[in-house]
């Protein structure tokens, strides 16, 4: 029987560290030199093959005041998450995985076919990282939750102020980390703050972590082993090879982003010292999202694609991006990855998706994600097998509408797509 701990309890063993994280030291093109570190069950319906979220019988709702941050912490400069928003999604094999949101974390063993929910309440996360079956950590912009038996029990850590807002592990004791920051960057990536956004690393698990200097206006963070590491900051990209004692800019620093302007640089990093990257914004016009994705090497960053309404600075790739808004990636590997966009003004339902291979050499367009209207996160395992969690939204009347939560699952490379999880309709006028 599935074991769902009573956030309540937990949040009580949790709160703000005592680390106070000092402002990073000022960076921009060239190399940044740094000092050494010191909801409920859902059953899915034999009708639909989607599970349909149920109020939970065996967890421990939270109040308002048990879910707020310590005073002297205080929350990243965020909205709250609409209401039952799924924000990111993990799978370490083609059974095994999990959804987090707003008020949720959903689990998987048999690829999705079921998903339970491992935790409910005013979570509001934004962020999952799993590194095998068993260990992995939750964060957003209430709490960050760490579980060592694949999400039976899900643990509370002691946060440093500003708090943590995504993290990175590559061990179950070294990990890192994003904190702080004002968050009005990309709509599918809730988790990535525009400005002010700090480097941490830890070595403890996440039970204690320590500022790291960095570039300015940290966004993203991967490390594909303790040496080799990527940041994306103030909507550039950065890699280190010695640990983050120094940071090289990959990206074009031509017409500059500037800080503070909205735009945001997501990175995956893809093993064999290799990342995907995309960067978004800054800002939005005409329905369309100025945005680039790259694939990054020890030899620098390559521009694969872009929105081609704006003249994006510092890149200019010829292939056009999949979609107008920028949406959620996965990295398959050192070669391949999926991106996915949105299309505002070509419809209700255009989810257009690419697959990017030979590191970045050939993209293929391969239609629209079936079943969502927008997508928040991906989660591919393969070119054939994949998920992705999203909304879909339908109008009632001219100016009234509802929303329903979805993950949706592939395994086919698109050619079909299959419903497994419905949220319930939220309406809104």
């Amino acid at each position: 029987m599935l074991v769902i701990a009573s956030l309540a309890a937990l949040l009580s063993a949790a709160g703000c560290g005592t680390a106070t994280v000092q402002r990073p030291a000022s960076g921009g093109p060239g190399t940044v030199t740094t000092a050494a570190p010191g909801a409920s069950p859902a059953v899915a319906s034999p009708a639909t093959g989607a599970s349909t979220a149920q109020p939970a019988a065996t967890s421990t709702a939270v109040s308002s005041a048990a879910a707020q941050r310590t005073p002297a912490c205080g929350a990243p400069a965020s909205a709250t998450l609409g209401a039952g928003v799924l924000t990111a999604t993990q799978f370490v094999s083609a059974t095994q995985g999990w959804t987090v949101g707003q008020d949720t974390i959903l689990a998987t063993t048999d690829g999705g076919t079921h998903w339970k929910t491992q935790l409910g309440g005013p979570l509001n996360l934004t962020s999952v990282d799993f590194i095998n079956s068993q260990d992995g950590w939750a964060a957003g912009t209430a709490r960050l939750l760490t579980t060592t038996d694949g999400g039976t029990v899900w643990t509370p850590l002691p946060e440093p102020c500003p708090v943590i807002r995504s993290v990175h592990f590559i061990s179950p004791t070294v990990g890192y980390a994003v904190a702080g920051g004002s968050n009005w960057g990309s709509a599918a990536d809730p988790e990535i703050p525009a400005a002010g956004g700090q480097f941490l690393t830890t070595f403890d698990g996440g039970r204690t972590w320590h500022p790291r200097p960095a570039p300015p206006n940290v966004q993203t963070v991967c490390f594909s082993d303790s040496r080799h590491g990527w940041i994306g900051a103030n909507g550039q990209l950065y890699r280190t090879t010695d640990g983050g004692k120094q940071w090289t800019i990959l990206t074009s620093s031509a017409g500059s982003l500037g800080t503070g302007q909205g735009a945001t640089m997501n990175v995956e990093c893809a093993g064999q010292l290799s990342a995907w990257a995309l960067r978004a914004g800054p800002g939005a016009a005409m329905s369309q999202q100025p945005h680039v994705g790259y694939h990054a090497s020890q030899s620098g960053a390559t521009a694969l694609f872009a929105e081609r309404y704006f003249q994006t600075p510092g890149a200019s790739p010829t292939a056009q991006s999949p979609g107008s808004y920028a949406g959620p990636f996965s990295a398959l590997g050192p070669s391949s990855a999926v991106f996915i966009d949105s299309c505002v003004a070509c419809g209700l339902g255009t989810v257009p998706w690419d697959l990017v291979t030979n590191s970045g050499a050939t993209l293929t367009r391969e239609g629209d994600v079936g079943d969502i209207t927008s997508a928040e996160a991906a989660a591919f395992i393969s070119p054939e097998v994949g998920w992705v969690a999203g909304s879909e939204l339908t109008y009632k009347a001219p100016s009234t509408f509802r929303t329903q939560q979805r993950i949706v699952a592939t395994t086919d490379g698109g050619r079909t797509w299959h419903l497994q999880y419905a949220g319930p309709w939220n309406r809104s006028s």
